[in-house]
């Protein structure tokens, strides 16, 4: 067992800084021995739970590589496509991610697809996809839009409108209805309200059956009764690289919270870079969010809108010691990782400059 003392522990229930120690006995924080092999001096640094991405196609297109390397999207899409099977867990951008304190990520597949994969949370380390699977088979994946378009545009196939795009969505929802699936979560990558109109519409004629939730939201502050479960928003921080993200801002997040409309933050890795994701919390607190706010949506948040806040997320006896060790308060443009740890196992260190 590994005790940490002295340290500056982020409290999720507080949402706020506390100097204490905490335990590590192999992959899991735990507190119930007295007795420690090893101490670990953490004063004058800042411990936060592992940072999770809410959404990312990391391990599915590969930084550096072209269409070889990209597994994010099928044009002939299918509800039995998983994610799982296309992550290459030697993605460079996993020892990126960790680097930069994300542990985490719930990889989604490219919104150039229609009908996408169903998507899976996943650690950032290991040398195989199913020793990094933290929950599979999440949720089923749709984007519409104009990156769907595109695709079917550029394959000379229908649909070619919005109205054939709803019109398959439905369809595809009444099957999914039909099976009594063990899925219920349903997420939509949507950037114009026209768009967002049709995931109300959506939610509203198929009641309870489903839990809908928008990636990207760009435009739900121009529908000033919307109402949303939890919004994957952003990344902010980005090319704008077509016309329904004309409104792409950072304002989004405080719109947000001033609509009082849930979020969690995510690059959409390669999208923004995953080494971007405390860039998106600190954008938000120039908005007017709380640094508390922010780290919590960060990582607790985050935990619970994914449905693994029973395995990570907390610093708390008997969930997985997935930690990062920050020379200065993560929300600090200039803060620095000094190490990150994963099942309770040192993944990165920046250096070795804690005392034992």
């Amino acid at each position: 067992m590994t005790q940490y003392i002295n340290g500056l522990v982020f409290n999720s229930e507080t949402r706020s800084f506390n100097k204490q120690s905490f335990h590590v006995q192999g992959q899991f924080f735990d507190h119930s021995s007295n007795t420690s092999e090893t101490e670990i001096n953490l004063e004058g640094f800042y411990i936060t739970p592992g940072l999770i991405d809410s959404c990312s196609q990391i391990g599915l297109a590969e930084i550096g590589i072209r269409w070889e390397g990209n597994d994010s999207y099928e044009f002939d899409s299918h509800l039995q496509y998983s994610v799982v099977d296309g992550i290459y867990p030697f993605d460079a951008a996993f020892q990126k991610a960790i680097s930069h304190g994300i542990t985490a990520s719930h990889i989604v597949s490219s919104p150039k697809s229609l009908i996408g994969a169903k998507s899976a949370i996943i650690h950032h380390t290991h040398t195989t996809v199913d020793e990094m699977v933290i929950s599979k088979d999440v949720a089923y994946s749709f984007s519409i839009g104009h990156q769907a378009k595109s695709t079917f545009f550029a394959e000379k196939k229908k649909p070619l409108t919005r109205m054939g795009i709803a019109r398959i969505l439905r369809e595809t929802l009444k099957h999914i209805q039909q099976q009594e699936p063990a899925i219920k979560k349903i997420i939509v990558r949507a950037h114009k309200a026209v768009d967002i109109e049709l995931i109300e519409r959506l939610q509203q004629e198929f009641n309870k059956a489903f839990d809908f939730h928008v990636i990207h939201g760009t435009e739900i502050p121009l529908l000033k009764e919307a109402t949303f479960h939890t919004v994957i928003a952003g990344p902010t921080f980005r090319y704008i690289e077509h016309n329904e993200m004309m409104a792409l801002s950072p304002k989004l997040y405080r719109q947000l919270s001033n609509q009082h409309i849930p979020f969690v933050f995510c690059t959409d890795h390669p999208v923004s870079s995953t080494s971007h994701l405390t860039l998106e919390g600190c954008l938000a607190v120039r908005e007017g969010m709380t640094r508390s706010d922010v780290l919590y949506a960060l990582t607790t948040g985050a935990a619970n809108f994914l449905g693994i806040a029973h395995k990570t997320g907390t610093i708390r006896d008997g969930l997985l010691a997935d930690f990062v060790i920050w020379d200065k308060h993560p929300l600090d443009l200039d803060a620095q990782v000094v190490a990150t740890f994963i099942k309770g196992k040192k993944v990165y260190a920046r250096e070795e400059g804690l005392t034992k």
